[in-house]
């Protein structure tokens, strides 16, 4: 079976309280917090039809059995559920077994948070002097109270990535993560835009936007009715713009690998040439029935257009070392 690599990259829309996803068993509320988990990918974690991949890797939606809470190998509860890639630049494989810590989003202290991947980050320095985001990104709806440094906490940037997680859409182009459709130039604009907004130099000194050889696109700006669904810039204004409307006691982080306290394991040990492993978001249960349909829809151009003239302004990438995905 070929290895797996994963790159992540890190919501949006009015989702005011949002549900939990369609066909998604959500982690309980126990496994999110001050405990350590155990995160386990098999063969089948990786449907072929919700991957979105472009010419050297994937992102989308993947599968993994959680167990926990406090459990530090694969025994005791456990969930299965949907995990969506959040960093580019880290790696799992179908065999891919390893403690994490899953941490929700209102609970990452900021400015730092030594248990979150990337809470070390607070600046952007794509020059890697100090490690910090590559790509600039604003917070106009004031979410983390302004401030020079307060749109580069772990918080925020994952925050944003929830925004556009949640904007997946299926085959009908009607939002849904779980039953993304990985063909769709919108999902590869979504994923594209998660990418972007977390992409670092954290373990990549110097790093630049966009990768090299990875088959992203370069940045086009987004105005008026310019590709709107299909252009990751359209997509990093509207998560800048929705972000405050995510529920972030219902997404969390999971970081790993981390040892049996939960404190990250830095730097991260190197599968196939790759850092390893992936960190991913994930949909936390706060009580809520599994239910679909409140979903918001895909923006309209006129939404870009609208926000162009009132602001002057739009998991987890995996890839494989081969070309060809199978499922």
């Amino acid at each position: 079976m070929h290895k797996i690599k994963t790159l992540t990259i890190l919501f949006a829309g009015a989702l005011l309280a949002l549900p939990a996803l369609a066909g998604t068993t959500p982690l309980p509320t126990t496994f999110a917090g001050s405990t350590t988990d155990y995160l386990v990918f098999n063969g089948s974690s990786f449907p072929g039809q919700n991957l979105i991949c472009f010419s050297a890797g994937c992102g989308g939606g993947f599968q993994a059995t959680v167990y926990g809470p406090g459990s530090t190998t694969a025994t005791g509860p456990s969930t299965f559920t949907t995990v969506w890639c959040s960093d580019y630049q880290l790696d799992v494989t179908t065999d891919s077994q390893y403690i994490t810590n899953i941490t929700t989003l209102n609970d990452i202290t900021a400015p730092t948070d030594n248990n979150v991947r990337y809470g070390n980050l607070t600046s952007v320095s794509p020059t890697g002097t100090p490690a910090g985001w590559a790509n600039s990104v604003t917070d106009p709806t004031n979410l983390d109270g302004g401030g020079a440094t307060a749109e580069n906490s772990a918080a925020y940037r994952y925050t944003l990535a929830a925004a556009l997680v949640s904007q997946y859409v299926d085959s009908s182009n009607t939002p849904d993560p779980v039953n993304l459709n990985g063909g769709s130039g919108i999902n590869q604009a979504l994923q594209e835009a998660v990418w972007y907004i977390t992409y670092n130099s954290d373990y990549q000194s110097g790093a630049t936007w966009p990768p090299s050889g990875q088959g992203i696109s370069a940045p086009v700006a987004c105005t008026g009715s310019n590709n709107v669904n299909t252009n990751y810039m359209c997509w990093v204004q509207y998560a800048e713009a929705n972000a405050n409307t995510v529920n972030t006691s219902a997404w969390a982080v999971a970081s790993g690998p981390t040892n049996a306290s939960g404190t990250l394991t830095t730097p991260p040990p190197i599968v196939d040439g790759y850092p390893s492993y992936q960190t991913f978001l994930v949909q936390v249960n706060s009580g809520g029935v599994v239910t679909t349909g409140d979903n918001p829809p895909t923006p309209e151009p006129a939404y870009f257009a609208l926000t162009a003239g009132l602001g002057g302004l739009i998991v987890f990438m995996r890839r494989r070392r081969t070309q060809k995905l199978q499922s």
